[in-house]
């Protein structure tokens, strides 16, 4: 993503003329140095240079001496705002605070207690704007900082000179950087809000500030509708549970099962979904800078309603398809409609919709992102190793249920099974793409370890640090050992056989890989255990997070959830260990499948956030990120909401209505 397109969306509207001009001299660069220039000037057998020659150098030096003075020019005019507006912040936090102290000289007297709400408002207001404008100018600062570095860099390549850590030393004694008094005002309107608001909380006033510095502005009817979609999904949802654990008359008849497996790969993406959408608010809300960190184009950013609003859609839709999937042998449908509509049904719904969303937005956009970095991450190690690609790797990493009832997905309907399958079918054609399993699962566990060890080669290679690159490749090596020697190694084909020192070993292995990638977890992902927090222990003293107790229970529970993944992992005839085997596929599998997601979005909130705070990992350019503001942009146009709006309620509205006639009929 171009710096650029971030600093045209970063930056402070009211403001925007005292920004560095990032733009008007990347095109006086071009202007200047349109020209290539030799490496190095000839000299003539004199050992002097000649007319032409000479011409050329005042001509390069002529231009190298316009492009500094411009550079400079700026530099002082980003210094002089930064001057005029920190004396102005600092008048205002004395404003302020002498109006705190006029009201609790009159708090005493009678005529003036009717006023103390109202004092108390205007004051908490005038606190939160007050933090809001330092905040702001903190990221006018890191903004202006990264522009100029990277217009230095710019120059030096241009000019091919190296001009660009003289000016970075320049630049680090300027005012603006040097100077203190942002960040010392900033705790005194903190200390303030907490004296005043949150009985001396300072931690909790500083949550509280960043917290209502939020400006979404979300139209209530979007907001009514989402509700509405909500309510529909959580009403369907209930009615599956209902069907599958109380009715006694519907239930999935025998043979349907082999559908079990699609509509369990696509019921935990949506959950997925919902997750994500819960990370991108909780990001935004925290400031914790993600557009900027995943290099997203800020004209194709989505919020969180826009993501909760397409994930109550397509979950509207499958509850219901389920539903009718449920409720297919108590209406006796089968002679007017096969059960292998739903699935079909299904399947073509999603397809469709991701084809709609591909092709109805532009090679830039957030979905391209994503097809681009999947594709990155599948040419492992060639592809380019960015955050956002090793970031969506981790993710493919908790996903290898989900790819694995997709594999079955795609044999069962690809062989043709489905199109002679009965009741009556033999045994060896409705488990063929089952009899695949032992080979094709492992597989499918083993390729996302593949692809991030790739990729940490990868950034080994660009980065030449043996540390973190090399220890998280061995990580990965780990797992994919642990995976494929459990799964396919003829051992471990009863787990009643005496127990061997291979497989004992097998065992040991499973559990330091755990505790390995635990410990990389908070340690490296989450800078933990740094003990240099006197108040909460093993916590990092940088947090964005308000509460401490949400660091503790992360680590403990991704501790607990990560021995629960190990369970999924294990070769098949050590599952029915702990349950049966229907049990397990239809019970404690999903749930497994689900804690693991939940803990990968956990993970996700905890890893984002400290990429935010450090360059731990080396994927990040700059010390310092700029908090995230959600403020509108112009964004890529999109087809008119409310057309689509009104198609989807219509179509809810008379399928329920549909349903609820047809229940009633044939209750």
């Amino acid at each position: 993503m171009k710096f650029g397109k971030h600093l045209d969306q970063a930056l402070y509207e009211p403001w925007r003329k005292h920004y560095l001009d990032y733009k008007r001299l990347k095109d006086l660069l071009t202007e200047l140095f349109n020209k290539e220039r030799d490496e190095e000037v000839p000299l003539t057998s004199y050992g002097s240079f000649d007319e032409s020659e000479q011409k050329e150098v005042q001509s390069w030096e002529s231009a190298e001496a316009r492009f500094l003075e411009e550079l400079h020019a700026e530099r002082k005019k980003v210094e002089k705002h930064y001057r005029v507006m920190e004396e102005k912040l600092e008048k205002s936090f004395e404003a302020m605070a002498a109006q705190a102290e006029a009201g609790h000289a009159d708090h005493d007297q009678p005529a003036h207690q009717d006023k103390d709400a109202g004092h108390l408002r205007s004051m908490n207001i005038a606190c939160v704007n007050l933090y809001r404008t330092l905040n702001m100018l903190n990221n006018f600062v890191y903004l202006n900082r990264i522009g100029f570095d990277k217009i230095a860099k710019k120059f030096d390549k241009a000019c091919g000179g190296h001009y660009r850590k003289k000016f970075e030393e320049e630049i680090s004694k300027s005012n603006f950087v040097t100077s203190k008094g942002v960040t010392e005002l900033l705790q005194k309107t903190a200390d303030f809000y907490a004296t005043h608001f949150e009985h001396g909380d300072k931690d909790k006033a500083k949550v509280r500030l960043l917290a209502k510095m939020a400006q979404g502005s979300y139209r209530k009817s979007d907001m009514l509708w989402l509700g509405s979609k909500i309510g529909i999904v959580v009403t369907l949802a209930f009615w599956n549970l209902f069907n599958l654990c109380v009715s006694p008359n519907l239930h999935i008849k025998e043979g349907m099962e082999v559908y079990i497996p699609l509509y369990r790969a696509v019921g935990q993406f949506l959950a997925l979904m919902w997750m994500w959408g819960f990370n991108i608010w909780i990001w935004s809300t925290y400031r914790v800078n993600h557009v900027f960190i995943f290099e997203i184009s800020p004209r194709h950013k989505v919020s969180h309603l826009e993501i909760w609003d397409e994930a109550a859609s397509l979950s509207a839709y499958f509850l219901l398809n389920s539903l009718l999937f449920l409720h297919h042998q108590q209406y006796h449908l089968r002679t007017q409609l096969s059960e292998i509509f739903y699935p079909l049904a299904l399947i073509a719904f999603i397809v469709v919709k991701i084809i709609i969303q591909v092709i109805g937005t532009s090679s830039r956009s957030l979905q391209a992102d994503i097809v681009h970095s999947m594709g990155n991450i599948f040419i492992a190690p060639f592809g380019r190793a960015r955050f956002r690609d090793c970031y969506l790797a981790d993710y493919f990493c908790s996903m290898q249920k989900i790819f694995a009832d997709l594999q079955y997905c795609v044999c069962f309907y690809a062989v043709g099974t489905f199109s002679t399958y009965h009741l009556e079918a033999s045994e060896a054609n409705a488990n063929y793409c089952l009899n695949l399993g032992p080979i094709l699962v492992p597989l499918v566990h083993a390729i996302p370890y593949w692809w991030r060890f790739c990729q940490c080669l990868h950034r080994y290679n660009e980065t030449h640090e043996r540390w973190p690159n090399l220890a998280n490749a061995f990580k990965y090596t780990l797992c994919q050992v642990s995976v494929i020697i459990g799964s396919l190694h003829p051992f471990f084909s009863n787990y009643e056989s005496p127990w061997s020192p291979y497989r004992m070993f097998w065992l040991a292995l499973l559990v330091v890989t755990t505790l390995y990638t635990y410990v990389w977890d908070i340690i490296v992902d989450w800078g933990f255990l740094q003990f240099d927090s006197d108040r909460y222990p093993m916590l990092r003293s940088k947090r964005l997070y308000p509460k401490a107790y949400f660091y503790y229970f992360a680590m403990a529970s991704n501790l607990i959830l990560r021995f629960l993944w190990v369970v999924t992992l294990i070769p098949f005839p050590f599952q029915s260990f702990f349950s049966s085997g229907v049990e397990y596929q239809h019970i404690l599998l999903p749930v497994l499948t689900l804690a693991e997601l939940y803990r990968r979005s956990q993970w996700g909130i905890l890893r984002v956030e400290y990429e935010h705070l450090s360059t731990s990992q080396g994927f990040r350019k700059y010390k310092h990120l700029p908090l995230y503001f959600d403020r509108a942009v112009a964004r890529e146009k999109r087809p008119p909401r409310a057309v689509w709006v009104n198609v989807e309620a219509i179509f809810m509205a008379s399928v329920l209505i549909f349903f609820s006639v047809v229940v009633w009929v044939w209750k």
